[in-house]
């Protein structure tokens, strides 16, 4: 298949994935299978990994920047019209995390794809987000705990560790897989892959933990994206 059909086909299924994933979470919060503030994350974490299907069939920048440049239009007008309550109810009005997300994948995606990071380092940074953000909100808010307020946000232990915890995970995978795997440089064993990944889950969990108002959608990836593809590549 030649790269422009693939490009064509990953844009397509981009769409599909996207909005097939927000119908799900949205039959599932009508049917009172999830409440609206886990809907939410759930749209989070799925979403994230959009990233995955751009690695494996985008080729031109140009193609892969159209869903995320879309989206921005399509969730500032879901929320400013509440046209997609699965992903916005619940939410404070200050935070514009839905917009954030797609503003975050666009940066990265240009800066991978044009060459200046790894593309796989984009998918550490855009799944850390969508893991350990996620998983952080999705335990903070149901887990019946007080929590500590931070710049107007409720931070709670169990969250932070969740928080710690998925990016820990995220990062060791894609840094076995594409440093140390096949292909890889195989002086990069598993205790190297460790060690990067602590400091990549310790940073974007002090990330999380001091921005405020959906920012960490935005903050999250870019230190993530910067930190390993500066120091730690």
């Amino acid at each position: 298949m030649s790269a422009p059909v693939l490009d064509a086909v990953g844009l397509a299924a981009s769409y599909v994935f996207v909005f097939g994933f927000i119908g799900l979470a949205t039959l599932l919060m009508r049917r009172h299978v999830l409440p609206a503030s886990a809907t939410r994350k759930v749209i989070h974490i799925g979403v994230a990994h959009w990233w995955l299907i751009a690695m494996a069939t985008m080729d031109d920048p140009w193609v892969a920047s159209v869903g995320p440049a879309s989206f921005i239009g399509i969730n500032a007008l879901a929320l400013g019209l509440k046209l997609l309550p699965a992903m916005d109810a619940g939410a404070d009005r200050r935070n514009l995390g839905t917009i954030y997300f797609p503003i975050s994948l666009l940066v990265l995606v240009n800066l991978c794809w044009r060459g200046v990071m790894p593309v796989w380092v984009g998918g550490v940074a855009v799944l850390v987000l969508g893991w350990g953000d996620g998983l952080a909100a999705l335990v903070g808010e149901g887990n019946g705990a007080p929590g500590v307020r931070i710049w107007g946000g409720r931070k709670s232990a169990a969250g932070t560790i969740l928080m710690f915890a998925g990016s820990f995970a995220v990062t060791l995978v894609f840094t076995l897989i594409f440093r140390g795997g096949p292909g890889g440089r195989a002086a990069h064993g598993v205790l190297e892959a460790v060690g990067v990944s602590t400091i990549v889950a310790a940073a974007a969990t002090v990330v999380e933990l001091v921005t405020p108002w959906g920012l960490d959608n935005l903050t999250i990836p870019l230190v993530v994206a910067g930190l390993y593809a500066g120091v730690l590549r």
